[in-house]
This record gives C-alpha cells, sequence and structure tokens, in this order.
C-alpha cells in the first residue's frame, strides 16, 4: 500500500525528488505548477508523482521497477479529483504514444499523437467534438472548398489585412481564424475586435477564435515561448490535429499564409505546413509580405514604435481602426504595459 500527500513546491527537499524520480524518465519539473501529488513506500521514498499545471496534467512518472502496477493510473485519477475540486471540468494530458490506452482506460480521449514526441488527450466536457460541432455550424450555409488565415494580430496591420484581402480575392469564402491564447501584450478579445473592425467590408469573409485547437499553448507552446528545440514537433502536433479537425468541418481547400522572414519558429512552422496539409487536402498559398520601403510590415514594429512613445510613426503601418483604437484611452492600459514589457509578443 503506498501513501499520497501533497508535495509543495516551496518544500526543496521534497522537491529534489521528484527531479529525480522525473530525470528516471528524462522528464524537467513542468513549468507552473499549481499542485504536485506523490506516492510514497513503507520506507517513505517517493515511488509516483504528477502535477497540475493549470489544467493540464504533467510531469506524472513512476519508479521504473514498479512500473505495471498501476501508480499512473493512481497519480492521474487523484490528480483528475483535485481538478474538480478546483472546478475544473476539462482537463489534458500529454503521454508517450506507448501509453496513451492507459489513459483512455480512465476516460481520456486521444485527440491526436505524433510518433517520437506524444499523444494528446483530453477528459471533460466541451471537447474538441464539441468545438467540431460548432465549426460545422458555422460553415454549414458556406461555400465547399473554402480558405482560412490563422492569425494573432498583435496588434492588426496593414499587412494581417493585406493578407486577408489577396486570400479573400482568390476564395469563395475565407475564415479568419484568430489565435485565442491570451499570451501576447494585446488581449485576445482586442485582437479579435480589430480584426473584426479590420475586415468587416469584405463580403466573404467570417472572423472566428481558435479555440484550444489552432496555435494554442497546448498544441504549438513553441509559438509562444519561441524556443526552437521542440518546434518540430508542436508544429507537427498542431498542424495534424487542423488537418484531421478543423479543415474538414469547415470545409477547407485552402490556407494562405504570409511569407516570414523574421521568426525562426513561425518560418519553420510554414515549411511544415508545406509538408502536412497536402496530406489532408489542404493546399497551402504563400503570400509575399506587404512592405514598407525595404521592410516588411510587422505587428513586432507597431509595439517597438509604441515602446519608443512614437506612436504616430505607426501610422501607416495600421488601418485607420487599430489607430484608432490604439489613440484611444481605452488602449491607455496596453500601451503603458508595452511601454514596461521587454516581450516579444
Amino acid at each position: 500500500m503506498y501513501a499520497e500527500r501533497e508535495i509543495r513546491r516551496d518544500l526543496d527537499f521534497e522537491f529534489r525528488d521528484v527531479e529525480r524520480l522525473l530525470a528516471l524518465h528524462s522528464l524537467k519539473v513542468p513549468e507552473g505548477i499549481e499542485y504536485t501529488v506523490g506516492l510514497y513506500d513503507h520506507e517513505d521514498d517517493l515511488v509516483a508523482t504528477g502535477s497540475l499545471v493549470g489544467n493540464i496534467i504533467q510531469g506524472v512518472a513512476v519508479a521504473p521497477d514498479l512500473k505495471g502496477e498501476g501508480l499512473s493510473a493512481r497519480v492521474v485519477t487523484l490528480l483528475m479529483k483535485k481538478a474538480l475540486d478546483l472546478g475544473r471540468e476539462k482537463l489534458f494530458i500529454f503521454t508517450k504514444t506507448s501509453e496513451a490506452k492507459l489513459f483512455e482506460n480512465l476516460g481520456f480521449k486521444l485527440v491526436e499523437s505524433v510518433e517520437g514526441y506524444a499523444a494528446f488527450l483530453e477528459w471533460g466536457r466541451h471537447g474538441i467534438d464539441e468545438f467540431k460541432r460548432g465549426l460545422r455550424a458555422l460553415s454549414k450555409d458556406k461555400p465547399d472548398n473554402a480558405s482560412c488565415v490563422v492569425v494573432n494580430c498583435n496588434p492588426f496591420t496593414r499587412g494581417h489585412r493585406y493578407l486577408i484581402e489577396k486570400a479573400a480575392s482568390a476564395s469563395s469564402w475565407i475564415y479568419v481564424i484568430v489565435v485565442k491564447e491570451d499570451r501576447s501584450l494585446f488581449p485576445f478579445h482586442v485582437r479579435y475586435e480589430l480584426v473584426q473592425r479590420g475586415v468587416e467590408d469584405l463580403p466573404n469573409v467570417t472572423v472566428i477564435d481558435g479555440g484550444e485547437y489552432v496555435i494554442s499553448n497546448l498544441t504549438f507552446p513553441s509559438y509562444f515561448s519561441r524556443d526552437d528545440s521542440l518546434t518540430h514537433y508542436h508544429a507537427t502536433l498542431d498542424l495534424k490535429i487542423f488537418g484531421k479537425h478543423i479543415g474538414p468541418s469547415l470545409k477547407l481547400a485552402k490556407r494562405f499564409v504570409g511569407e516570414e522572414p523574421y521568426c525562426p519558429v513561425t518560418s519553420t512552422y510554414n515549411e511544415h505546413m508545406k509538408r502536412i496539409l497536402p496530406q489532408y487536402g489542404i493546399e497551402l498559398i504563400v503570400i509575399p509580405r506587404l512592405n514598407r520601403g525595404e521592410e516588411a510590415i510587422s505587428a513586432s514594429t507597431v509595439r517597438e514604435l509604441i515602446r519608443q512613445d512614437r506612436l504616430a510613426a505607426a501610422r501607416d503601418l495600421l488601418p485607420s481602426t487599430t489607430y484608432d483604437f490604439l489613440i484611444s484611452d481605452e488602449a491607455l492600459e496596453i500601451r503603458e504595459k508595452i511601454k514596461a514589457s521587454d516581450s516579444r509578443h
């Protein structure tokens, strides 16, 4: 029988045991831990552990000599109970592809997997099936062979507008999918509204949010960390989910992207799109960036001008809807946040 107890992050001597157990499986202590549980044997040695980070179960590990005793399932069950106590009705987990069946037996559903990286599973209400139902309802009365553009728009620039215009002119219908993950200096609700305002004159455009399944911290964390060490796997996972689930739900035949001259992570993602999306019947079309002089228009340039308190110099980089917002009192908090931050997002 194994005793269970919470492992507090501030107790270094206990967390060293967690680090050692995770290291046996080539894992690191997850960032942003809220809760960690441990199972201990009769000698008070840690034999199994797992952590809760938001609504993601991470860092599940069992002593190698106890594999097959059901300790992983017990740890995950304890974490699920804790999540429910915290009011979380939806959970995600990444695990080795060889162990996905174990978690399916606990009620998790496989979303997608990438051999050599991980299987991505979810549990609870409002999963990917419900997300797809919403997309299918949205696209029901829209043309087949539609197109899409996936954007973050931090903020919405003339470059984004140019890309969407080009896509719209070459498509029966275009879906502009706005990345929902709130990891940018411009919060999601502002980015979404600026995109809506900026394209409202285009008759064959629908703006939608990407939820948790399109370039999110779940499917493509490298996009937000700009750590390119796992970009190959993250990009592959995100695009397999897009091709298998998102594309058919929106009846997509094309995905448009802008050239990426600056960011290595986004450039790698674009290269993966060229390879993966055609496997799902989706053509990738790359549009040259809109330039100002010899320099491509970018949201990062706009943020840097705001940081330098030179917002007026950004006027010709922005649609009037974005510029009018940025000079308003409503945007004051965002402008101050940008000035105080050295974030690339």
